[in-house]
């Protein structure tokens, strides 16, 4: 009988993105220190000033390459940051996992890990990794003006689906989740406004819970919201919304309390 793999734990979790984001600060500094003993213009004075990530006449972001030949492969076929299966969500209005397609219930109860958040900006290409300028806020990282990473001139970008020419550079932000009665492991992406606004205003719940419970995460359910724009021919624009439900101890895999005793009452709304 062949044994079943144990999830890994959060503090595990937790650890290698700490370490992925460590080392990614390592290179982005190793590599500004090196544009700092060429001669700047007075464009890229001004614009080193704001960040110190990337070197401003730079097109793109050029960091050393210091991963190993093991990471360099972990990297391409599970992307740093995603831990478990990746949750977006989609068009149509509803979370789903992407490798199957399959909807997730809005009654499934998800440990939000949010001091495991990853936010950064993503440059995709066609045919090699994505750069990546990334790390964890509630490890201490900045996140760099844009201005800093190049690639400013609108009529260099590629087109988008809207046939318009689009940032190549994409702000990413990545929440590990962790469900509750299975233990595994998932991590909702997004690069929207309303997605990024989501779990941001999850994010400010944390905070106010590291006030009283800063060993706890929140317990959340994955819910559809939205809003009627102003623009007649839109009409009504879903939204991602994390509903707080709950907490959990952060060292423990027990079930959390989702009672009514247990709910924060704080429902992130839209």
């Amino acid at each position: 009988m062949t044994p079943k793999t144990r999830p890994r734990t959060t503090t595990q979790v937790l650890q290698q993105q700490k370490q992925n984001a460590e080392a990614a600060r390592a290179a982005a500094a190793e590599q500004a220190a090196k544009a700092a003993t060429t001669a700047p213009t007075k464009l890229d004075a001004k614009l080193n000033e704001t960040t110190a990530l990337v070197p401003a006449q730079s097109t793109a972001v050029a960091v050393p390459d210091t991963r190993s030949a093991l990471d360099k492969y972990l990297d391409e076929i599970a992307p740093t940051g995603i831990v478990g299966r990746m949750v977006k969500f989609d068009k149509s209005g509803e979370f789903v996992t992407p490798d199957d397609g399959e909807k997730i219930s809005d009654s499934v109860d998800f440990i939000a890990m949010c001091d495991g958040v990853m936010a950064g900006f993503l440059k995709f290409h066609e045919d090699a990794p994505p750069d990546r300028v990334m790390g964890l806020p509630y490890d201490g990282f900045c996140l760099p003006p844009r201005e800093s990473l190049g690639d400013l001139d609108p009529a260099q970008w590629p087109l988008g689906l809207s046939q318009k020419p689009e940032d190549p550079w994409r702000h990413m932000m990545y929440l590990p989740l962790q469900q509750v009665d299975t233990g595994a492991l998932f991590t909702f992406t997004t690069g929207s406004k309303t997605g990024r606004r989501a779990v941001g205003s999850l994010l400010r719940h944390y905070n106010r819970m590291l006030t009283s419970q800063p060993d706890h995460y929140p317990v959340v359910r994955l819910r559809k919201g939205g809003f009627q724009h102003r623009d007649e021919r839109i009409g009504w624009v879903a939204t991602p919304t994390f509903a707080v439900v709950g907490r959990a101890p952060k060292d423990s895999a027990v079930k959390p309390d989702t009672s009514p005793s247990g709910d924060l009452d704080d429902e992130i709304r839209f």
